[in-house]
Formats: C-alpha cells, sequence, structure tokens
C-alpha cells in the first residue's frame, strides 16, 4: 500500500481536491464562480509556459533528430494515424447514438428562442497554420501557428550544421529550465483544480441534471469507454503490456488537468512531461503531442457527433442513413480539428453541423451547451489520446523494440547527468 501511495501520491492529492471541489460546488452552486480568481493564478502561471515550452522543445526535438526524411515520415505518419481514429471514433459515436438515442424524452423548447453573436465566426482554415505579425506567435490562441514555425525552425538549425551546435547546446539546457519550471507550477495544481471544478459543477449542475441529462450520461459513458478501451488499444498496439502499463502509470495528471481546466493549452506541459516518461522516443515524443494537440481531437469529434445526432432528431432528421452518416462523420472531423483553432471559431463547429444538415438557427445555442457541458471529457480524451497514438506511431517509424532502446537511452542519460553531479 505504501509503494502505491508514494508512486501514486500526487495523483491522488490532485484527484481528492478535484472530488472536494465538486462536492463544494454542488452545494454552493452558481456562487462557486466567486473562487475564479484564485483558480486563475494556477491556469494564469500555467498558460505562461505553454508557448515557450512548445517553441523550445519541438526547435530542439527537430534539431536533435539528423535524418530530415524521418521527420518527414514522422509528420506523413502522424496526419494518417489522426485522420484514422478521427474517422473510428466518429463511426463509434454514431454507432452507439444509434442504439441509445440521447434525445429520447427530451423537451428543448425553452432554448428555441435564443440567439448567438456569430459576427466574430471565421472560417478562415488556412489562418491556423500563420499570423500577420511575429508578436502574435507568442499567444496560446495561435498554437498551430506556433507550432508550424517551430518546425521551420528547427530544420533551419539542422540546416546549419555545426554553426548552430551551440544553440542546439543552449536549447537543450532551456528544455531542462521549462521542465523544471512546470513542476515549480504544479505545486500549485490541487488548490487550482479544485477550484476549477467547484466552479464547473457549481456553474453547470443544473443543466447536466436538466433537459440534458440523458444526452450526457449517453456521452459520458461513450467516451469513457473509448477513453480507457481505445488508449488501451492503441498503446498494446504500439509497445505491448509494458506499453499500456507505462501509459495508465504516466497519465493520471494530464487526465486531471485536463478534466479539471477544460484546456489542451493548460495540459500540455504534463502531456509533454508524460510522453517521455512512458517511454516515446525524444525525436517523436514532443512532436506527437503537439502535433496532436492541434490536429488530434477524438474526444472533440465524439462531441460533434452527439450534437449532431441531438439536434437533429430533435428537428425530425434521420441522420442514420448511409448518406447521413459518412456526412456526419465528415462534419465531426472537419469541426473537430477546426473548432477553437481558428480566429473565432468558437461556433464553428455548430456552424458546419447546421450547414450540413440544413438545421435552423435556434439550434445551435443548443449544440453551443452540450459542447460546454461536454468540453471537460473531450478535452480528456483529445490530450491523452496524443500519447497513446505517438506509441503505434512509434512502432510504425521505429520498428519493433523501440520502447525497450527508448528507455534505455531515457536511462542512460539519467546516468549521465547523475554523473556529472
Amino acid at each position: 500500500m505504501k509503494k502505491i501511495w508514494d508512486s501514486y501520491r500526487s495523483s491522488f492529492i490532485l484527484l481528492g481536491c478535484m472530488i472536494l471541489g465538486g462536492i463544494i460546488g454542488a452545494f454552493w452552486g452558481p456562487g462557486a464562480s466567486v473562487l475564479a480568481p484564485w483558480a486563475n493564478i494556477f491556469l494564469n502561471l500555467l498558460y505562461c509556459c505553454v508557448v515557450p515550452m512548445i517553441f523550445i522543445s519541438l526547435v530542439y526535438a527537430i534539431a536533435s533528430m539528423d535524418n530530415m526524411r524521418k521527420l518527414g515520415k514522422v509528420l506523413a505518419v502522424l496526419l494518417v494515424l489522426f485522420l484514422i481514429t478521427g474517422v473510428v471514433c466518429s463511426a463509434y459515436m454514431v454507432g452507439f447514438t444509434a442504439l441509445f438515442d440521447p434525445a429520447k424524452n427530451t423537451d428543448m423548447t425553452q432554448f428555441a428562442q435564443e440567439s448567438v453573436d456569430l459576427s466574430g465566426t471565421s472560417l478562415d482554415i488556412l489562418a491556423m497554420f500563420t499570423v500577420s505579425d511575429f508578436s502574435l506567435l507568442w499567444s496560446r490562441t495561435n498554437l498551430m501557428a506556433l507550432v508550424v514555425y517551430a518546425i521551420l525552425t528547427g530544420i533551419a538549425v539542422v540546416m546549419a550544421g555545426e554553426k548552430a551546435k551551440p544553440v542546439i547546446a543552449l536549447l537543450e539546457g532551456l528544455n531542462e529550465v521549462m521542465v523544471k519550471l512546470v513542476g515549480i507550477v504544479m505545486k500549485l495544481a490541487p488548490l487550482g483544480l479544485g477550484f476549477y471544478f467547484a466552479i464547473l459543477i457549481g456553474t453547470n449542475g443544473r443543466d447536466i441534471v436538466g433537459p440534458l441529462s440523458r444526452s450526457f450520461l449517453t456521452y459520458v459513458v461513450a467516451i469513457l469507454i473509448y477513453y480507457f478501451v481505445g488508449h488501451s488499444i492503441m498503446a498494446y498496439l504500439g509497445g505491448g503490456r509494458k506499453a499500456v502499463g507505462l501509459y495508465w502509470k504516466n497519465n493520471v495528471t494530464p487526465s486531471l488537468t485536463a478534466l479539471g481546466t477544460c484546456s489542451t493549452a493548460a495540459t500540455l506541459p504534463y502531456n509533454m512531461i508524460a510522453g517521455k516518461k512512458m517511454g516515446l522516443p525524444k525525436d517523436m515524443s514532443d512532436l506527437c503531442v503537439l502535433m496532436g494537440a492541434n490536429l488530434h481531437k477524438d474526444g472533440a469529434s465524439i462531441l460533434q457527433v452527439l450534437q449532431a445526432t441531438f439536434v437533429c432528431a430533435l428537428c425530425g432528421i434521420d441522420v442514420f442513413t448511409p448518406k447521413n452518416i459518412v456526412l456526419l462523420i465528415v462534419a465531426a472531423i472537419v469541426g473537430s480539428t477546426i473548432m477553437g483553432a481558428i480566429p473565432g471559431g468558437g461556433y464553428v463547429g455548430q456552424l458546419v453541423i447546421a450547414s450540413i444538415f440544413g438545421l435552423p438557427n435556434w439550434t445551435i445555442p443548443i449544440m453551443a451547451l452540450i459542447v460546454t457541458l461536454g468540453d471537460p471529457f473531450a478535452t480528456l480524451v483529445n490530450v491523452t489520446g496524443d500519447t497513446a497514438l505517438g506509441m503505434i506511431a512509434a512502432r510504425i517509424v521505429n520498428g519493433r523494440g523501440w520502447l525497450e532502446r527508448s528507455l534505455e537511452e531515457y536511462a542512460q542519460d539519467e546516468e549521465t547527468v547523475s554523473a556529472a553531479q
């Protein structure tokens, strides 16, 4: 028992604070929102770590990868895997909603007169890959553009050859500093996540047990099955039983952070650290996590399918015809990929669904509410799926035995550091 406590002490403390926060929020209700300033202290410190950590770690990972052909292969493999899992999880949710109608006996007339402001919404998908000014790169709202710029910078460092050796050494030191900085900020995580969970439950508790209760329950059951079973299968396909054990051993902190903050950006630092602890190769780990954070969103795809089937059922549209199922999967993948990743894209996912199925405008606020309630679990699957899928990518790129070789390399690095100290 003591061994278990020593291994998972920080995770138990995190989970305990989140449960306590949820209980407080359930009794306090909307008044729990007064805790937001205290919760934001933790989240703001974490956000300040995200941008420099992404840039430094990604440039260093690519600069350390001497073979540019391997970089191209890794990127190609990741993009293909992202698309495959997007189709699989969307099809899975279509089947789940066909068995358990989320809109059964639901009355949403109270939302029929609501409207939303769509004036700031943009469908400029290409805008997510670049920004118009260098200073705009250093904002967490432009993470995809930052990833693209970091990849290009890493390639430039490799092309510079011997003259760039001091740059690589500097990046290595900065990368280690950022890991230590995240560790310091993590000391505040139990309080920060506890406060956020109190706010989440206090603010949305009534909607969860109200008219959307069946839909929310259907979604939670479906996405948790995918979270545990789907990610275990990915890890097993990547590296066998050992990979599954390493995955779940190191997946607790990123999972709890995702649930508590509902923020992919806030979870990125912990997920990047977890990827290395899981044994993902050094030259692939950060690339898998950072590319996945922007383009691999299985949780959002599942949520997209839920909101589409829910509002279509309210409008009397049968989405379970062959044609509509294909449209539904396409809408889920496209909507989840660009949702929240482009300027003013908050309602893009809903607009994609509404335009494909010809839905009236009053369905948009209903879908927005579903997204709000389901966001914690969608973020959970979005974030943690990147490391699981990274194991499959490592198996494809590095072949059998990649996990043992990678763990041996990390062990040698630790021995080198210990000897130097």
